[in-house]
């Protein structure tokens, strides 16, 4: 769990971390070697969800052997099953991480949304509908393992 005062905003607590998996933590349907460390480091304190339409089928077998949860997604609006699933916690507690047209609502009912440009690029109404933008997921996974970070970009 992550607490932190925001000075301007108040105190936030983050206890669930939602992913989006191609675009973000995986370039064409491969894992980012780079984010395996990160994701059990903050499955320490974190509960870790990874959502996705596994477009090149490949998230179960990317993920096995990491300490998240999968979620492909089964509907026929995943913008939608995405936005719905944040609300199966406290959104207020959610950090929700993605770049792409069907992470918009995730990102904008989480407690913090988290805006992903990377490889892929992002969509740009997802981005506005980010509390922070990051270069990659690397610089989210640093706002989250050093959360003062976090504090010095949210205060008012």
């Amino acid at each position: 769990m992550i607490e932190l005062m925001i000075p301007g905003k108040g105190a936030i607590t983050l206890s669930v971390l939602v992913l989006d998996f191609n675009g973000t933590l995986a370039l064409d349907g491969r894992l980012l070697e780079s984010v395996k460390e990160d994701l059990k480091r903050l499955s320490l304190f974190m509960d870790i969800h990874v959502l996705t339409s596994d477009t090149f089928g490949s998230v179960e077998r990317q993920c096995q052997e990491l300490p998240v949860k999968v979620k492909v997604l089964g509907s026929l609006d995943h913008t939608q099953e995405k936005g719905d699933y944040i609300l199966t916690f406290n959104p207020d507690r959610v950090v929700a991480v993605g770049n792409g047209s069907n992470d918009k609502i995730m990102l904008e009912k989480a407690g913090l949304g988290i805006g992903v440009i990377g490889f892929e690029g992002a969509f740009t109404s997802t981005l506005l509908s980010s509390d922070i933008i990051v270069n990659d997921i690397k610089d989210a996974f640093g706002l989250l393992l050093e959360p003062q970070r976090l504090k010095a970009t949210l205060r008012r």
